[in-house]
């Protein structure tokens, strides 16, 4: 009799004990007294399959069936591939760091290197800009190529090609010829264009609900690299020393240094690089078919559609969503970033009388405020809004204009108003990047948009900020050498600001509404993980007086027997 009883009990677990509510329950949910949908604009309601996407699981991935596994697919999927290899996250992180340290790490001395060529004003401009302008050609041909071969071998071969272009480099004054130094810039560029594929890298990695975290601490050493690079160079200043035809001085230091770092990552990437976890097309198409049949919402089938179709993505995450203020913000802290290393120089050297010394002090000086400058902003995203941070950066860039026109003496530049407009327009930039990365970020999740497409879309951007900015700020020089005044600097300059401030207004209500979105999904994570814990809890303890039933059950059989 108690075998009987035993065999007629259902031991399956419940169906609460799901990962995910189903649509309908969201809304019972809702109109019960939870936060009310209304709350979150209709522009930025985030498609169902994101939510889904952004919702954490509370059981591993071998305890799931067909059916549950159907609930989030892309989640499901990086469970099934396996936890993300963290130390090759590292080096993908500090290949990114150091890629941006090699652009900017020769500012200090690559004047007096270009000069000692026979390189004037406008050389030196466009020499600066050569590294970007390659690195923004080849993003796309590097990105399809690591898409049909595997990631060592890309990463490999971008790191010796940097190599032999860091070498290059620096042996052009052995070489006698200012040419050099462009091919130099070109291999370098050509090899720091593997930075795109860390976004690409990242996606097939990181859970869904960690990627905005990881992409924007990505995002933000693209800055910090450019900022502390020049500063490096401050250690080297003295160092001289010459075998044959092989000259180490504070000019040709920055590419051999360079070249000793791209050997580094070239060896790290052949021996500890760990290859993301296989893309199986056909689970993923399996998966979000089995998702359809389990679901016949339009909602899910529209999300679904919507992030195949590419254009209509571009549209909605640029267009709808307000990505392109983000966009055109990151073109402006790169160009007056770049415009700013390219001139201060050559400015500080005929104005102040600097050099080497000098010149790399104040370079570590803007990097300590762009780090200071950063923690803030990371600060006042997490407290207080992303909004308050890029309000902010723009307010502190227009002061710094605003310092430099005002004390400008024509060719005399006093050096108090320089440095102190300097530091106002470093912290500027730094202190906004951090939230304008997290809001682009949000507003791809929130739309539907492929993140490694619209990472694409940003890293061109980028560098055509640091291409745009050195360019015009060399013309700026050549002019200034005709005898034009200061100002002639930063009036080139500031149209670039002056637009993107003035398209502020335009975009606040949105930053604001993207706001409460993150607020409302936040919660209702924070909702659904305590349910899920409960049910889990609940599970728990159905499963132990299931047990104590088979305990007594079998005791039963024994006294019988």
């Amino acid at each position: 009799m108690g075998q009987s009883q035993a065999k007629q009990k259902d031991y399956s677990p419940p169906q609460n004990r799901r990962p995910l509510l189903a649509p309908s329950e969201n809304t019972a949910h809702a109109s019960a007294g939870g936060d009310s949908s209304d709350a979150i604009s209709p522009k930025y309601s985030p498609p169902l399959e994101t939510k889904l996407r952004l919702s954490p699981s509370p059981v591993p991935p071998n305890d799931l069936n067909d059916s549950q596994t159907s609930i989030r697919s892309d989640d499901q999927l990086d469970d099934l591939k396996g936890a993300y290899p963290a130390p090759s996250l590292k080096l993908i992180n500090f290949n990114t760091f150091a890629m941006n340290i090699e652009y900017s790490c020769l500012m200090p001395t690559v004047y007096d290197y270009t000069q000692s060529l026979d390189g004037d004003a406008a050389f030196f401009g466009f020499l600066l800009a050569t590294f970007s302008i390659t690195r923004m050609l080849v993003f796309i041909p590097i990105g399809w190529w690591a898409d049909v071969r595997p990631f060592r071998e890309v990463f490999a071969f971008t790191a010796f090609v940097g190599l032999i272009g860091c070498f290059i480099y620096g042996a052009a004054g052995a070489l006698g010829n200012k040419w050099w130094l462009v091919v130099g810039r070109v291999l370098t560029g050509l090899g720091a264009a593997n930075t795109t594929l860390s976004r690409t890298y990242i996606s097939k990695c990181v859970e869904a609900d960690q990627f905005a975290k990881v992409i924007g601490v990505q995002m933000t050493l693209d800055l910090f690299g450019v900022m502390i690079g020049p500063a490096l160079i401050a250690g080297i200043t003295k160092v001289n020393f010459d075998y044959g035809w092989f000259h180490f001085n504070e000019q040709t230091a920055p590419g051999y240094i360079m070249a000793v770092l791209q050997f580094f990552m070239l060896v790290s990437f052949l021996t500890t690089f760990v290859e993301p976890p296989p893309q199986d097309v056909t689970q993923r198409k399996t998966i979000r078919r089995k998702s359809l049949e389990a679901s016949t919402n339009e909602d899910v089938e529209a999300a679904i559609r919507v992030k195949s179709d590419n254009k209509r993505a571009i549209w909605r995450v640029l267009v709808t969503g307000g990505g392109w203020f983000f966009i055109l913000t990151t073109f402006t802290v790169n160009f007056n970033l770049c415009a700013l290393e390219t001139v201060a120089t050559p400015l500080m050297e005929k104005q102040y009388d600097w050099h080497s010394i000098e010149n790399s002090s104040f370079f570590a000086a803007c990097a300590f405020v762009g780090m200071v400058a950063m923690l803030t902003g990371m600060w006042i995203d997490k407290n207080l809004s992303g909004r308050k941070a890029i309000a902010l950066g723009f307010t502190c860039m227009l002061s710094a204009f605003g310092i430099w026109l005002v004390f400008d003496g024509g060719l005399d530049l006093p050096k108090g108003p320089f440095l102190l407009g300097s530091a106002i327009c470093i912290f500027g930039l730094c202190v906004l990047t951090p939230a304008n990365s997290a809001y682009f970020t949000k507003v791809v999740e929130y739309q539907g948009g492929a993140q490694g497409l619209f990472g694409g879309i940003w890293s061109v951007f980028m560098s055509a900020g640091k291409s745009a900015g050195p360019i015009v700020a060399g013309y700026a020089l050549n002019l200034l050498d005709t005898g034009t005044g200061n100002w002639i600097i930063f009036v080139l300059c500031v149209p670039v600001l002056a637009i993107n401030v003035l398209c502020l207004p335009f975009i606040a209500k949105t930053m604001k509404d993207m706001d409460s979105v993150t607020e409302n999904l936040a919660e209702e994570n924070r909702r659904e993980s305590q349910s899920m814990q409960q049910s889990n809890e609940s599970f728990d303890a159905v499963n132990t007086s299931l047990l104590k039933d088979f305990t007594s059950d079998d005791e039963k059989i024994s006294q019988g027997t």
